[in-house]
């Protein structure tokens, strides 16, 4: 993961928090589950939409 703080390397049955301002990297396939606030995931979902993506 790269944040702003620089960058982060997960390994299976860690947990973590994403920051704001992080861009996702998976350099194999993997599975995870999120949890977002509800609202808040949504304006995202929405900006990515509206940037055709």
């Amino acid at each position: 993961m790269r944040t702003p703080d620089g960058e982060e390397t997960y390994e299976a049955g860690q947990a973590f928090y994403w920051p704001p301002g992080h861009a996702p990297l998976a350099v194999e396939d993997c599975e995870y589950i999120g949890f977002s606030p509800a609202k808040e995931f949504d304006a995202v979902v929405e900006h990515i939409k509206a940037q055709g993506g």
